[in-house]
């Protein structure tokens, strides 16, 4: 939360630093009218064609600096509750995981789970009823999917569920 708390206050040193400087603009070029009044001109019609270009470079450099702040905020506001979300409670990323499953994959899962998380693939294709090439599919893709890790073994594979996965199973 701290980290948040320092964007906050950079963000509103940012405003309030455009605030004022735009004001204090406003009374340079016009020190007849009110600065509001300038500062609503500006808005309505844009900046006056005589004003030096620096002016409409610096509110530039300032909406870009407010946008990365915004950035900044929201990569720290979210950025740590998904990691929480993933690496804190294994069981509900688990469910997750599992609700995206296919048929297939959660047999194959199943299978591994019943074994203490690590089995042969020959054996995974006897006991979950898939043909051999479709439990070579299904390994190769929840391998791709960081599910499981696989290790050469012999004529065969050895299939082994990911540990946070297999954790999350038995909470």
């Amino acid at each position: 939360m701290d980290k948040l708390k320092v964007l906050l206050i950079m963000l509103l040193t940012a405003t309030s630093g455009l605030a004022v400087s735009m004001i204090i603009l406003a009374m340079i070029l016009a020190p007849m009218e009110s600065p509001l009044s300038v500062l609503a001109g500006i808005l309505a019609s844009g900046f006056p064609s005589d004003l030096p270009f620096i002016i409409p470079l610096s509110s530039l450099l300032f909406l870009s600096t407010v946008l990365a702040s915004m950035v900044g905020v929201i990569y720290f506001l979210v950025v740590p509750e998904m990691k929480n979300y993933v690496s804190g409670n294994g069981k509900e990323a688990v469910s997750i995981v599992l609700r995206t499953l296919k048929p297939e994959e959660r047999k194959v899962v199943g299978v591994l789970d019943a074994h203490g998380g690590t089995y042969l693939q020959k054996f995974i294709t006897k006991e979950s009823g898939l043909s051999r090439l479709k439990t070579h599919r299904v390994v190769a893709a929840l391998s791709e999917r960081g599910i499981v890790h696989v290790e050469k073994s012999g004529n065969t594979n050895e299939v082994s569920l990911v540990d946070w996965f297999h954790d999350g199973m038995h909470h």
